[in-house]
């Protein structure tokens, strides 16, 4: 059996922990530069506002229903995120984080694994002051469905089990096909040409020719909508993450010379996303100096979202270039730098949002990627721009910063 617990809202339910008085107030979270919006509270998304609308198109809008705006604090998330897992990491045996804000659980039948989750919900709720939906399944894709159902449905109390065909069946019914965990924007069409048009429909259809038409994707899909688990790993992608990151043989202290070696990394780094089929929508970039010159010590990293998943090496420099901007201290002897590409996607399961309703694979990265493969040297040049990330409505960092701890009176 599968448990999947998923935080509710998750960046925005963050903001509210520690700001209580934003409770019942539309929320929104905007991603960095202040772009778009990439988390909203309930009241915010039943307001209207869209995922991946861009800030200056809802801002008025924003302004007239009273809602709070927030950068994104991706140093509080993240501090949360880890202990949401650990809590879970305490009472289970077998934890596997999916993303930020989802992790499975696997589990031995037998035991009433609803009491557990309601009783670990509860838990979080106390402990982290963030609400969580729990699914529960035989499998994976059940068990998604499953928890986007408690999550959506007050009358389930946030948990919802799913342990025989009588408990699913009705489900896959209601679910649209392209609401199954899996399908993306490349096999939504087909399988609507092919006349699929609900989840029962693709439980229904023979598991071969599932096969034939899309593949063992389809075909493990078809099983995992009957109660027969094929995914035995986590399945979001062949690795969370693409990271790139080396020991220096000589320290650097010079921002334009640790510039250029992130660059590179950039691009091996994507280099090897793409090669995988994958695209990332999240960058961190470490640095810190060697742990043996006690007198200079120094290490930081940081992280940013791109409100996006992609492919393309230029959006990763960028961000990247900025993130080392962010953390450099200049006059360090620093020996070691790198590069992370996270919340990885297959690219067939990438689906196109308000703000980026193309996400094809970038054609300027396969000619770049090919030229490469035949041995010419191509780079990007560096373009990274200088000035600060816009972040005009950052949140404290109540968990990280001693200077941010909130006071009690």
């Amino acid at each position: 059996m599968y448990l999947l617990f998923d935080c509710n809202n998750f960046f925005a339910s963050c903001e509210q922990v520690f700001r209580p008085d934003w409770r019942r107030r539309p929320l929104v979270v905007l991603s960095n530069n202040d772009g778009c919006v990439i988390s909203r509270s309930a009241e915010a998304k039943a307001a209207g506002i869209a995922m991946g609308e861009p800030y200056f198109k809802c801002k008025d809008r924003l302004e007239r229903m009273n809602a709070v705006v927030c950068s994104a604090n991706f140093a509080l998330y993240s501090d949360l995120s880890d202990r949401f897992i650990s809590i879970l990491e305490q009472e289970l045996p077998e934890v596997q984080q999916y993303s930020i804000d989802e992790a499975f659980a696997v589990v031995e039948p037998g035991v009433d694994w609803k009491a557990v989750a309601r009783r670990l919900r509860s838990k979080i709720r106390r402990w982290t002051g963030i609400t969580v939906s729990v699914g529960i399944a035989p499998t994976r894709t059940l068990c998604k469905l499953a928890n986007e159902t408690a999550k959506h449905h007050p009358q389930t109390q946030g948990v919802l089990a799913l342990n025989t065909p009588e408990d699913w069946e009705p489900l896959l019914q209601q679910t649209p096909v392209g609401d199954i965990w899996g399908v993306g924007r490349r096999l939504l069409p087909r399988m609507h040409a092919l006349g699929i048009r609900t989840a029962a429909g693709v439980a229904a259809a023979d598991k071969g020719w599932l096969r034939k038409q899309f593949g063992v994707h389809g075909e493990r899909m078809g099983l995992e909508l009957n109660g027969i688990p094929c995914i035995d790993e986590e399945p979001a992608a062949p690795r969370s993450q693409v990271m790139v990151s080396r020991s220096l043989k000589e320290a650097v202290t010079e921002l334009p010379k640790l510039r250029e070696i992130l660059c590179l990394f950039v691009e091996k780094a994507g280099r090897i996303l793409r090669q995988e089929g994958m695209m990332a929508s999240g960058v961190h970039v470490v640095l810190r100096t060697s742990r043996y010159e006690e007198t200079q010590l120094y290490a930081n990293s940081a992280s940013l979202a791109l409100g996006m998943h992609t492919d393309d090496n230029r959006e990763f420099a960028t961000a990247a270039c900025r993130l080392l901007e962010e953390i450099y201290r200049p006059g360090y002897p620093y020996r070691k730098i790198g590069v992370l590409l996270t919340e990885l996607l297959p690219q067939e399961c990438v689906q196109p949002t308000f703000e980026h309703p193309d996400t094809a694979p970038s054609a300027l990265m396969d000619v770049l990627d090919k030229l490469q493969k035949a041995g010419h040297n191509v780079h990007f040049a560096n373009r990274a721009a200088n000035t600060p990330w816009k972040r005009e409505f950052t949140s404290p960092c109540y968990t990280t910063c001693w200077d941010d701890i909130p006071e009690a009176h």
